[in-house]
């Protein structure tokens, strides 16, 4: 098509047909534009509420393995101080004999081999 060709076209076309096309095109973007805006809102809100959720988890899991810290300790202080007449008083009994369990594979992993 030649430009005189495509200019007489658009001269054909009637002034109200392109405000009505020019108006619904405005119309679907601003439209999509408020999609758009929603979406990017949800996600950037979405992101940051995880990242808060992933600190607070950190931060627990650093309680907790405090925590645990201090219970072995407690654990271990108590095991040095611990005597046979402690034990007696709290209802433990020396054991006869000395056993010692040996692992042993199970059937399910030898079964590949």
């Amino acid at each position: 098509m030649t430009a005189t060709t495509l200019r007489n076209k658009i001269e054909s076309v009637p002034a109200s047909d392109i405000n009505r096309t020019l108006g619904v095109m405005m119309r679907y973007t601003w439209i999509g534009t408020g999609v758009l805006f929603v979406c990017y809102s949800y996600f950037v809100g979405a992101i940051t509420f995880s990242v808060i959720k992933q600190q607070a988890l950190e931060q627990n899991t650093k309680g907790l393995i405090s925590s645990m810290g201090n219970q072995e300790r407690i654990y271990l202080q108590t095991q040095q101080t611990l005597t046979e007449n402690d034990a007696a008083t709290i209802g433990l009994v020396k054991s006869p004999a000395v056993a010692f369990a040996v692992a042993k594979p199970a059937l399910a992993w030898n079964v590949g081999q």
